[in-house]
């Protein structure tokens, strides 16, 4: 899109907002709030809550990205190629057709009539789940295990957050028979993140550690990596563990002080940023902390997201090892890239108008429709959209989710096995 489009689009999103479908809770304020508050409140991001607005003729959209890191040299970077304009994109299957062993359709409650969100898949056939007291995303009560083939479900941790929580993780880590996550609260204006453990087989929760962590921000983003989890802080650098036995947290060997968690045993800077995503490259360089292999700076332009294989932007994947551009049948959405390979694009019809959404795997170039349905938006009085203009209540991928890729449609949860796709 050039740059005018981009503007008056961004401008008519704004305007949007007010009239926006609005999903359950406080969901579309929450991804609405932008980079900082996606984030701080991570768990938000995970339901089909976010709404695209597009005019006729382009569509708007927001990728994080990350700030400069000053110790990387700066070398050309291709430039990124411009779809013809109102060339409709490529219509692909529905997702259920493309990937049928890696797809489920399942009710939005519980059998106890309960709202939950899927978290990760512990095998082939049982997903976690979480369910929220009153529905509010800070609010988790309960960690479940969700049988997709006799649809039944089993609590395996009664959560009980600490008094004066503010955030809640917003992935609950999976890995060696351990659950994982962690609560932010204040502790005299300051804030302390506690992270807690359970068994995945089910069991009381119990408090690995305490400590302060990024003031305004207040969160991280974690993993468990072996018997221990691994965590960076929102809104800063470093990587740390703590064994969920217990202890002290402590950097992790080999991790320099500015880098970033992307998705273990990679690290790299610069770390995501929506703040400033146009004018740096996110983990523009990556090390592996398992191997000590180094990916230097990734030969794409300014406003990308890059994973060790990958990196995209607007219309454009571009691969990492030699900057090989790829046009995409769609304009991309998603925050990041899950596992190295998937992200989501929002696609346009023959008229330019925003026609849905797709899963793409950058590796074999597949995508599967995810059956989203656009709907015109009613003009009010003073409103500013053109006649003509859609929304679409989209589903968001995000890359810290290991695995799993879910979204709301219809009354039920199509939840996605990412791993079981080849």
């Amino acid at each position: 899109m050039n740059t005018e489009l981009e503007k008056s689009l961004a401008a008519e999103f704004k305007q949007a907002a007010r009239y926006a479908p609005r999903p359950a809770g406080d969901l579309r304020g929450r991804v609405e709030a932008g980079h900082r508050r996606r984030r701080r409140r991570g768990v938000a991001l995970y339901a089909a809550a976010a709404v695209v607005v597009l005019t006729a003729g382009g569509a708007y959209a927001v990728n994080g990205v990350a700030p400069r890191d000053p110790e990387i040299a700066e070398r050309p970077a291709p430039t990124v190629t411009k779809s013809p304009p109102q060339a409709p994109d490529k219509v692909f299957p529905a997702i259920e057709k493309v990937w049928p062993d890696a797809v489920h359709s399942i009710p939005a409650t519980l059998p106890n009539g309960r709202p939950f969100r899927p978290e990760a898949f512990l095998d082939d056939r049982t997903i976690l789940a979480r369910t929220l007291k009153d529905g509010h995303a800070d609010k988790m009560d309960g960690v479940w295990a969700y049988d997709l083939g006799s649809r039944t479900a089993r609590r395996l941790v009664a959560v009980t957050p600490p008094k004066g929580t503010t955030v809640t993780a917003g992935v609950i880590s999976a890995g060696g028979g351990r659950l994982a996550w962690w609560t932010a609260r204040k502790v005299q204006s300051k804030p302390v993140v506690d992270i807690w453990t359970a068994p995945a087989s089910g069991g009381a929760q119990r408090k690995v550690a305490t400590f302060g962590t990024v003031p305004r921000y207040g969160g991280i983003d974690m993993e468990i990596v072996g018997d221990k989890a691994v965590w960076s802080p929102w809104g800063g650098s470093g990587v740390y563990e703590v064994p969920l036995t217990g202890g002290r947290p402590k950097p992790v060997p080999g991790a320099l002080a500015h880098y970033t968690l992307l998705d273990w045993p990679w690290v790299g800077v610069p770390r995501p940023d929506g703040f400033k995503r146009n004018t740096i490259v996110a983990f523009s360089t990556l090390v592996n902390l398992e191997t000590g292999h180094r990916l230097g700076r990734a030969p794409a332009p300014k406003g990308s997201f890059c994973t060790a294989t990958w990196c995209v932007r607007d219309r454009s994947a571009f691969r990492r090892g030699d900057g090989t551009e790829r046009p995409l049948p769609g304009l991309i959405d998603s925050n990041g890239v899950e596992l190295d390979r998937f992200v989501t694009l929002l696609q346009k019809d023959e008229k330019g108008e925003l026609r849905g959404q797709v899963l793409y795997d950058l590796s074999t170039g597949r995508a599967g429709d995810l059956g989203l349905q656009a709907t015109k938006v009613e003009r009010r009085p003073g409103s500013r959209l053109k006649r003509g203009s859609v929304s679409l209540p989209v589903a968001v991928l995000d890359y810290r989710y290991q695995g799993l890729f879910g979204y709301e449609r219809g009354g039920e949860w199509v939840v996605v096995n990412l791993r079981r796709i080849r």
